[in-house]
C-alpha cells in the first residue's frame, strides 16, 4: 500500500474515532433515558443512529476529498502537515471547517487555501475569509460564480462590466462585486451596476477553480 494510501487511512480512522466519541457517548447519552419514556422509542433510536451514519460517512467523503486535493497538489503534505505538533491547533480548525460542508468541491477548495497557507501566500486573516466564504456555498452560488467568471469586461471601458446588475447579494457580501457608477447618470449609482474585483479574480483562479 502507499504511503498516500496509508495517510488516507489514519485520517479517516482518527476522524471515526473522534465521531464515535463525540456522537455516540455523548448524543446516546444525553438522550438514553428521554428515548426510554417516549412511544415508539425503537424507531427513534434508529433514526438517531441512521443520522450518526450519514453524519460519519459524510465527514470521511469530505476528509477523503481534502487528502485527495491537497496530496495531488503537495504529496507528502498531509503526513507531514498533520504530524507537526504546531500544527496541531490549525488542524483542528480545518477539521472544523471540513465539517461545516457537504460538497466535495467545497472539500476540495479548503485543501486548496489550506496549501497558500502553509506556502505563506495568504495570511491567517485571509485563510479565515477565504475559509468562510467556502462554507457559505451550495450549487446555485458556485453555479453564479461560474458564470460571473465569463462576463466580459467593456473593451471601451474596462471600469465597467456588461450586465452585472441586480446580482445574487451574496457575491456582494463576499467582496466579488463592487457597486460602481452607471454610465448612464456618471458620478452617481442611480442605476446600480456592479463590477467584477480583483479579489474575485484571485479566489476564482487560486481557489475556485477545479482544475489543479
Amino acid at each position: 500500500m502507499t504511503r498516500h494510501g496509508t495517510t488516507s487511512e489514519i485520517l479517516l480512522t482518527t476522524t471515526e474515532n473522534l465521531s464515535d466519541e463525540i456522537l455516540f457517548k455523548t448524543a446516546n447519552s444525553f438522550l438514553e433515558d428521554a428515548v426510554k419514556s417516549i412511544p415508539f422509542a425503537s424507531l427513534i433510536t434508529g433514526s438517531i443512529e441512521t443520522y450518526t451514519r450519514f453524519r460519519i460517512l459524510k465527514e470521511q467523503k469530505q476528509l477523503l476529498a481534502f487528502i485527495q486535493k491537497t496530496e495531488n497538489l503537495d504529496n507528502g503534505f498531509v503526513e507531514k502537515f498533520f504530524k507537526q505538533k504546531s500544527n496541531a491547533e490549525i488542524g483542528l480548525e480545518i477539521l472544523g471547517i471540513l465539517d461545516q460542508t457537504y460538497l466535495e468541491r467545497q472539500a476540495r477548495m479548503v485543501g486548496r487555501v489550506t496549501l497558500l497557507l502553509k506556502d505563506k501566500k495568504i495570511s491567517k486573516q485571509e485563510f479565515d475569509k477565504y475559509t468562510y466564504i467556502i462554507t457559505k456555498l451550495n450549487n446555485h452560488l458556485i453555479d453564479l460564480i461560474d458564470e460571473l467568471y465569463l462576463i466580459e469586461t467593456n473593451r471601451n471601458d474596462p471600469d465597467f462590466e456588461f450586465d452585472i446588475k441586480n446580482p445574487n447579494m451574496e457575491l456582494v457580501n463576499f467582496g466579488f462585486l463592487i457597486e460602481v457608477s452607471s454610465q448612464l447618470y456618471p458620478g452617481t449609482t442611480q442605476i446600480s451596476q456592479y463590477k467584477k474585483t480583483d479579489y474575485f479574480d484571485y479566489f476564482y483562479k487560486r481557489i475556485f477553480k477545479d482544475e489543479t
